[in-house]
């Protein structure tokens, strides 16, 4: 039933928009798309644009490749910006107004596909030119409930839908790490964690002052944070699944 849910709410988000935009994580491309939801859409014929969000997060070498990349495998338009600052949304304004003259539409509606915490929202609000309020905000994963169907400006409207994950992805730390799933529905907060330390090595060391950091290992990091933080049990021993929370924590809300 899960899967037949998904399959009914993306078809009738699709066939209900002009234009979808797939919002993507600029940092994480390739693990925040959906290509079966990508295909549907070239199939219906429906206009893509690609939208990676949190731009200001990643070097302009890496746009340009993602760029190059996207062009390249969908011939589809690609948009960078970021929601939470509004640049590059009136490069996506153009953009969406390019695909409206060109489909001769006197009213257009635009679908949003995207992961929980993509920042749907808050390029809704961006787009609406109205600040905070036009739709909630959260940080936390599945906050968007049900289709919802607004208006942006005259002739223009906007479909926003929860947070799809494919219902084939069942990896906790790729949820994790894209923003889709939040601490708190980590199954395994230990395998998480230690997968974090291997993919941010460097980042997570010098955020945490750990010199020599080449010669440890993920299971050491982890050690030597517990022991930082006072994360102990009796004898002297890490509390495994408070550190590993701690860590997950912190880059949740951005602070490393």
């Amino acid at each position: 039933m899960e899967k037949m849910g998904f399959i009914r709410q993306v078809y009738s988000l699709i066939n209900q928009s002009d234009i979808l935009l797939e919002v993507i994580d600029a940092r994480f491309p390739d693990r925040t798309r959906n290509l079966a939801i990508e295909n549907i859409i070239i199939q219906k014929e429906k206009a893509l644009i690609f939208v990676l969000n949190k731009s200001d997060l990643v070097s302009r070498s890496k746009t340009a490749k993602s760029k190059k990349k996207l062009i390249e495998e969908k011939k589809a338009r690609v948009v960078f910006i970021s929601a939470k600052s509004r640049n590059g949304i009136s490069l996506l304004k153009r953009e969406i107004s390019m695909v409206k003259s060109e489909l001769k539409k006197s009213e257009l509606t635009i679908g949003l596909i995207g992961y929980p915490n993509a920042g749907k929202s808050s390029l809704i609000n961006a787009l609406s030119g109205k600040g905070r309020g036009k739709v909630g905000v959260s940080s936390k994963a599945g906050f968007t409930r049900g289709l919802q169907k607004i208006k942006v400006s005259d002739g223009v409207y906007l479909i926003d839908a929860p947070g799809i994950i494919p219902y084939d992805q069942k990896d906790d730390f790729e949820l994790f790490l894209v923003g889709a799933r939040n601490p708190n529905q980590v199954d395994d907060v230990n395998t998480v964690a230690i997968k974090l330390i291997s993919e941010f090595k460097e980042e997570i060391a010098n955020y945490f002052k750990i010199k020599n950091y080449e010669n440890l290992d993920e299971d050491e990091i982890l050690e030597i944070i517990g022991k930082q933080n006072h994360f102990l049990k009796a004898g002297e021993l890490i509390d495994e699944d408070k550190t590993s929370r701690f860590i997950l924590n912190k880059y949740d809300r951005n602070e490393m």
